[in-house]
């Protein structure tokens, strides 16, 4: 077996293997990103790479936003920390809407699918946490949130490794 595809196959494994897992996922996607270089898949990539920072770069700025003014609002305004996380899920699901849509090797639409499944368990978790019926109760559900944030933010790097980009600043 030649080490481009076993590295695919190791990739592969530790996605399916690692789905949920961060130690895992990040473990493979170091695994994998070594090899995407060295066999030529790089200008292949150029085009989802391009495709998926198309749609990260608004997505993450408009989260930034988002998340800054649900920050603002959350310990004093009820209302208007419910209004960011409703934006936050709506951009979340944007995102997800249009990754769906990108064309990527099977290895590399594996981790797609994979980071649209997390993304969407932390949409409803923003989308719970908007209903929270008081501040202590909106407070109370903050680390799952960050627990959902965290998945999320392992499948980023694993698909931007895959993809020949750098990690994110920030996710």
């Amino acid at each position: 077996m030649s080490q481009a595809r076993s590295a695919r196959s190791a990739a592969i494994a530790c996605l399916l293997l690692g789905f949920l897992v961060t130690p895992a996922v990040t473990a493979c996607a170091s695994a994998h990103h070594g090899s995407s270089g060295q066999h030529g898949e790089g200008p292949s990539l150029r085009a989802p790479a391009a495709a998926y920072m198309a749609i990260a770069r608004p997505a993450n700025h408009r989260l930034d936003v988002e998340v800054e003014a649900y920050t603002d609002y959350a310990h004093d305004n009820l209302a208007a920390a419910e209004a960011a996380l409703r934006a936050e899920a709506a951009t979340e699901r944007w995102f997800d809407r249009r990754l769906a849509k990108i064309k990527f090797p099977s290895a590399i639409a594996a981790t797609a699918r994979a980071l649209i499944a997390v993304n969407e368990i932390r949409a409803a978790m923003t989308d719970r946490q908007a209903q929270a019926p008081s501040i202590p109760a909106l407070l109370s559900l903050t680390s799952d949130h960050k627990a959902a944030d965290a998945q999320v933010e392992a499948q980023v790097r694993v698909i931007r490794a895959q993809l020949g980009l750098p990690p994110p600043s920030s996710s």
